[in-house]
């Protein structure tokens, strides 16, 4: 298997294992996926969670389970017991996991775990101890990303990650988003007012922008951005990487798919853009383009 954890361009670069997919063998956010890679021992995966309404921790992407699932309704509206259940539609077999699972199995690995919060709306105390205790095993080795950085304030003790998409980004398609509302003048749906001055250069812009979101999660120990935004900023002339480096934050890049036309130009502008870590759903192609990249730069 190629290295997960290359070094490239004089720095350690990590491929995230997206929904904890290795090869791609297994469901992905499923128990046999993440057992898949702690038993591979990879350097980082990605489970996403929700809270159900008696607030256990399913490890879920979508807010309905309808497509994926044998079962019906919101996550949110279920509980545990009806939950537990139902069976992915892709496999019959397998059925939904939970956090506790997931937490038991990476426990004794060395893999970092990141989970993705889905949570939206205010975390109450009683979900915020909830969850606080669940990664209480694993807490050296987790790291908590959410787009709410409400919610990710109130946690103690864990590493936390902004995700600034609904603060700006500059995806052409916007996947459905309904903030920010107004394209700015540097290209970026940004609703800040400084967005709109188009006398400020596209550097100054983005770094007091990168100052004002950093300053909603002081404690934040990355950001996980969307790769167009990444690629945008770069080709405006404002790295994010670089920019991120005088606070201390490393940046990753979501999410790097196998159906990419020209990967390894792709990583090569990621790297550029001082990306430390790329999540995909592909990691060990991934990593195979990284090696030529490196191979074509000897």
């Amino acid at each position: 298997m190629p290295d997960l954890s290359p070094r490239i361009g004089g720095l350690q670069r990590v491929f995230c294992c997206h929904s904890a997919t290795l090869t791609g063998r297994h469901v992905p956010n499923s128990l046999p996926a993440v057992a898949e890679c702690v038993a591979a021992g990879v350097p980082r995966m990605e489970v996403d969670v929700r809270f159900l309404a008696d607030d256990a921790m399913l490890i879920f992407h979508d807010g309905e389970l309808d497509v994926e699932t044998t079962g019906r309704g919101r996550v949110d509206e279920l509980v545990r017991s009806r939950v537990a259940r139902l069976r992915y539609r892709e496999n019959e077999r397998v059925g939904l996991c939970f956090l506790e699972d997931v937490v038991d199995l990476a426990r004794a690995s060395r893999t970092l775990l990141q989970v993705d919060l889905k949570l939206m709306r205010p975390i109450s105390p009683g979900r915020c101890r909830a969850l606080e205790e669940a990664l209480r095993p694993v807490a050296g080795q987790v790291l908590v990303g959410s787009q709410a950085h409400w919610n990710l304030r109130m946690l103690r003790g864990l590493p936390v990650a902004i995700d600034p998409t609904l603060h700006w980004h500059a995806d052409g398609g916007r996947g459905g988003l309904v903030v920010p509302r107004q394209r700015g003048a540097h290209g970026l749906w940004d609703d800040a007012p400084l967005a709109m001055n188009a006398r400020a250069t596209a550097r100054s812009y983005v770094e007091s922008r990168v100052a004002d979101i950093q300053g909603l999660l002081p404690a934040a120990t990355e950001w996980m951005v969307d790769i167009a935004t990444v690629e945008h900023l770069a080709g405006i002339g404002a790295p994010l990487g670089t920019i991120l480096d005088e606070y201390g934050v490393a940046l990753a890049a979501w999410t790097l798919h196998e159906s990419e036309p020209d990967p390894g130009a792709r990583l090569a502008r990621l790297f550029a853009a001082g990306a430390r870590t790329v999540i995909t759903d592909a990691p060990i192609w991934a990593a195979g383009c990284a090696a030529a990249l490196n191979r074509a730069r000897l």
